[in-house]
C-alpha cells in the first residue's frame, strides 16, 4: 500500500429513506481526522427527502442515485462508484468517530497482509442513550485472525462479527466479492464478512469506532423471532457463498446444516424445508452419496444441538 496520508480511503454510505439521519452520517464522514477521503452516497430509491439532503452537498461528495434494490445492490453500485484502496462502509442511519479512518489507514499499513477490518460499535438508541449489550455480542481483543484454512476444512467460525459500519476492506479484497447476490436486500453484511474471511488474513478490532443507532426500522438484533431471521439467513449466505466460491462447500455444508437445524427447532420441518434457498442447494447434489452425506450431517447436527439442550436442562434442574 502507499504511505499513510496517501492512500485514498473511500467512504461508502447506504441510504435508505434514513433522511432524519442522513446529515449526521454524512457530516461524520466529513469530519475525518484522515485527510484523504471520498464520500460516496448510493441513495436507494429512497421515498422521503434524502435525496433532496444529498443534492445539498453539491460536488462535496460522489452521489449515487438509483431505483430501489435492496443493501447488497446499494454495497456494489457504491464501490463501483468509488476509487479508494480502503473501502468503509457506513449505513445511513449509523456515524463515524471522527478518529475512525486514520486508525483504519494506521492498521492496515501495520499489517499489510490484512485485506479486511472489523471493529467494535457503540450500540445508542434512538435518543442517544447506550444500549446495554451481551458481552458476547462483541469483540473482546485485538486479534489477526486467518480462517481460510478453518473455511476449507468445514469448521464454523467462533467469532461474533459487527454490523455493516463496523466492516472496512482494502480493494483488491472487496473487489474479488463483488458484485455481491443482489438477493440480500437486508443483511448483506452477513455475506461480505464471510467471503473477506475465506479470501484474506484480517483484523478483529475492539475499539468503537461507530455508532450504531437502535431504532424501530432497524430492529433486525432485538427482533422477537431473530433466532429465527438468523437460521434463515445463514442458510441463505451457505447457498450463495458456494454458488460464488464452490471451494467453500465442505464449511458452506457445515453452515447449511447449522442453520437447518435451527430452523427446524424454531419453525418446525415443513416450514424449514420450504424456505427457497433449503431447496436450492439440494440442486449442488444430484449425486446420491454426496445427498446422503449432506443429509447424515443434518442428522448429527439436529443430534448434537438437540444433546446440548437436554444435558443443560439438567445441568438447570440441578
Amino acid at each position: 500500500m502507499k504511505s499513510v496520508e496517501k492512500i485514498l480511503v473511500s467512504i461508502v454510505i447506504n441510504n435508505y429513506n434514513y433522511g432524519r439521519f442522513l446529515r449526521e452520517a454524512i457530516d461524520s464522514a466529513f469530519a475525518q481526522t484522515y485527510p484523504n477521503t471520498e464520500v460516496i452516497v448510493v441513495d436507494d430509491g429512497s421515498t422521503d427527502n434524502s435525496r433532496e439532503i444529498i443534492r445539498g452537498y453539491g460536488v462535496k461528495i460522489i452521489p449515487v442515485l438509483k431505483e430501489n434494490g435492496g443493501q447488497a445492490s446499494a454495497f456494489n453500485a457504491g464501490v463501483l462508484a468509488s476509487k479508494g484502496q480502503i473501502i468503509c462502509f457506513l449505513d445511513a442511519d449509523d456515524y463515524y468517530f471522527s478518529e475512525k479512518v486514520s486508525k483504519i489507514v494506521e492498521i492496515f499499513e501495520q499489517y499489510p497482509n490484512a485485506g479486511w477490518i472489523f471493529h467494535n460499535l457503540e450500540d445508542v438508541d434512538i435518543k442517544g442513550f447506550p444500549v446495554e449489550l451481551p458481552e458476547k455480542r462483541c469483540l473482546n481483543q485485538f486479534e489477526y485472525v486467518d480462517g481460510r484454512d478453518t473455511i476449507l476444512n468445514g469448521k464454523l467460525l467462533k467469532y461474533w462479527f459487527p454490523a455493516t459500519s463496523g466492516l472496512c476492506f482494502k480493494r483488491d479484497t472487496i473487489e474479488q466479492i463483488l458484485p455481491m447476490p443482489e438477493q440480500f436486500f437486508i443483511s448483506g453484511d452477513a455475506f461480505l464478512r464471510l467471503a473477506a474471511i475465506y479470501l484474506s488474513p484480517g483484523i478483529l478490532f475492539p475499539e468503537k469506532l461507530a455508532i450504531h443507532r437502535s431504532h424501530g426500522n432497524n430492529f433486525y438484533a432485538f427482533k422477537e423471532n431473530l433466532s429465527v431471521e438468523r437460521s434463515k439467513l445463514y442458510i441463505k449466505v451457505a447457498y450463495y457463498l458456494r454458488k460464488r466460491f464452490p471451494e467453500t462447500q465442505n464449511f458452506t455444508d457445515s453452515l447449511w446444516a447449522n442453520s437447518l437445524v435451527q430452523l427446524i427447532n424454531y419453525t418446525g420441518l415443513r416450514e424449514a424445508i420450504n424456505f427457497p434457498e433449503y431447496q436450492a442447494y439440494w440442486k449442488y447434489y444430484p449425486q446420491l452419496i454426496y445427498g446422503l452425506n449432506l443429509t447424515l450431517k443434518v442428522i448429527f447436527t439436529y443430534s448434537k444441538i438437540q444433546g446440548r439442550r437436554i444435558l443443560n436442562y439438567r445441568l438447570s434442574r440441578r
